[in-house]
């Protein structure tokens, strides 16, 4: 997969939006989509970033705990565990071999995996 597939996928799976901003239980609820799409985008790309320009060692080391280190001195402000998390889901989502197939008539998605055990 992807590095930008695998951040997308750990962010859907393991991204707490509630722990990591908890100022939105105080926001009118016609700001709220925005607000949290803003925000996700913003750690997607920060992630990203964040990855290509010091973390690929610590994914092909398969080293969550350092990826995830890197990425809180690079500026991420996420709780610790849960970047360590999405850290994981990353480094195990990156020697995943997957292409999307088609998507069914319910939305759900397929797709085609190739995985090393």
């Amino acid at each position: 997969m992807s590095i930008e597939a695998c951040i997308a996928h750990a962010i859907n799976s393991d991204l707490d939006i509630l722990e990591a901003l908890p100022e939105i239980q105080d926001l009118p609820l016609e700001e709220l989509e925005q607000y949290v799409e803003r925000y996700v985008i913003q750690v997607q790309e920060r992630l990203y970033s964040s990855i290509l320009e010091k973390g690929s060692r610590f994914i092909t080391a398969k080293d969550a705990a350092g990826l995830c280190a890197t990425c809180l001195e690079s500026g991420i402000a996420l709780p610790a565990h849960m970047l360590l998390k999405m850290c994981r889901t990353i480094i195990q989502l990156s020697s995943v071999d997957a292409q999307f197939v088609a998507e069914n008539e319910e939305g759900t998605s397929l797709y085609y995996m190739k995985i090393a055990i």
